[in-house]
Order: structure tokens, then sequence, then C-alpha cells
């Protein structure tokens, strides 16, 4: 399905409106009173990760009654929807909690399993990526592209954490991708999204993710001019590389041939 016109400024509308009311909650809360719990995995939630994720689904609830939808923070509703928002109410807890900038906040729209619209918004450092299916890519309201030129032999990529390699059994994938990429880049969260969408990393290994991790930069990237491949996982989770398509090439023939 194409979207129309209407549909895609409807849709993106409401969902830079979602990043809009994340950066008002979090700009509300004083500077360095971060609320901390752990989860069953070990991974930190805070009280702001639960509170955006519930304003934004009473706001699905009220403006798309019949979509559906998935969040990090509560279970899945409206399974049966061909619409299916994508919600990480703040990717980069961890970085969160510690004061570090790079953390963000993840909204998209899925139709039929294809993303259609995508915000990466990061309030702390007041950069915002957005892309809508026929529209373009755009940082800060500025058109972004993801293409191929002349490359450095050794072109800088950026990868997810090694812990994130080590919890799929890949750890040896790690460890090549370091020796066959020297100007490796490890960051935890969708600030190397980022990287990639404004030129600055030619691609992304983003590994042992969750949908809401990289839902956003998909539809980013395509509207962008990039590639997206996904690669062969566990269940629900994703093992993504994304960027400029000779590099993203050279990536994946580095990790297929070590798996």
């Amino acid at each position: 399905m194409t979207l129309s016109n209407q549909d895609r400024k409807r849709f993106l509308r409401f969902a830079m409106t979602l990043s809009d009311r994340a950066r008002q909650i979090l700009g509300d809360r004083p500077r360095g009173e971060v609320e901390v719990s752990l989860k069953a995995d070990g991974s930190y939630v805070t009280a702001a990760d639960r509170d955006i994720e519930a304003v934004w689904r009473e706001a699905i609830h009220k403006e798309f009654p019949d979509h559906g939808l998935i969040g990090e923070e509560y279970p899945a509703e409206g399974g049966g929807s061909s619409w299916q928002w994508v919600l990480d109410p703040i990717d980069g807890t961890d970085n969160f909690v510690h004061g570090i900038m790079t953390f963000g906040t993840l909204v998209s729209l899925r139709h039929e399993g294809r993303a259609v619209v995508g915000v990466v918004d990061h309030p702390a450092l007041d950069v915002r990526f957005h892309a809508a299916q026929g529209a373009g890519a755009w940082r800060n309201g500025e058109a972004v592209q993801i293409i191929d030129g002349p490359e450095a032999a050794s072109p800088i990529i950026v990868a997810t954490a090694p812990e994130n390699f080590a919890k799929a059994g890949d750890t040896e994938i790690f460890t090549r991708l370091c020796v066959e990429f020297p100007n490796l880049r490890i960051y935890r969260d969708c600030f190397a999204h980022g990287c990639v969408f404004q030129g600055s990393a030619a691609a992304m290994v983003d590994w042992h993710a969750r949908l809401w991790d990289i839902s956003a930069a998909e539809v980013i990237t395509h509207e962008a001019g990039g590639t997206t491949v996904r690669l062969d996982g566990p269940p629900d989770r994703y093992q993504v590389v994304f960027g400029r398509p000779a590099i993203v090439s050279r990536v994946v023939a580095a990790v297929t041939a070590h798996k």
C-alpha cells in the first residue's frame, strides 16, 4: 500500500506530536531526578519511560482507536490491526540514567509489517530525524541522504555494544567486524542511527535488537536512499545492517562469512 498524501501528513504530524510530548515530559522533570528500577533482564527502566509510553498510548487510543501498538514498557495491543504503532519511550535508558545525552525517543507506524512513518528524536541534543513513505527523510527540517560515494579504505562503521553480540552467541562476528573495519565505533542507542542518517558513518550494525529499536530507522533509511538488510536471528530479535548500499554489502559479506 502507498500512503495517500493526506494520510502521510496526518500520520507524520501525529508522530511528531508524540515526540513533542515526550520532550515536554522529560523537560518537566528536575535535572538529575531519575526514578530507576531494574527489569527482569537486568536493564534499567525509569518512571519517565513508563510515563511517556502511557501518554503515547492514551493519545493513540484516542486518535486511532482501530490501530494496534507495541511498545517496550507495556503489553502489545490490537494485534489484529493492519496498522501498528511501535514505541520506544527512551532508547538508551542507561545513558539517560547516567546523564549521557545520546538517548532518544522512537516512534514509528507500520502497515502490514512495513514501516511507513518514523521519528527518531534526541531531546537533549535538540536533534530530530523523521521520514514518511514517499516524503523523504529529514534532520531538523533539512533533507538527508544516505548515498554511496568515494569511500576511504576504512569507512566508519557503527555497531551496538559487544554485549548484544554476546547475548546472541555471536561474539566472533563482533571480532570479525573489528578486524574488517578498523574505524568501527560503538554506540549503545539510536545515536548510532543518526550518525548514518546524516552521513557521519557509512553503516550501522544493530544486533540482537527489538522491533521498537529498529522500526523508525527502517523507514528513515529507506526514504534517505539507503539500504537495510535483516539477517537471521533468534525469535523476536533483529540483526540489522543499514546504511550506504555498497558499504552495507561489504558489512553483510563480513558478517555472513562468519555465521
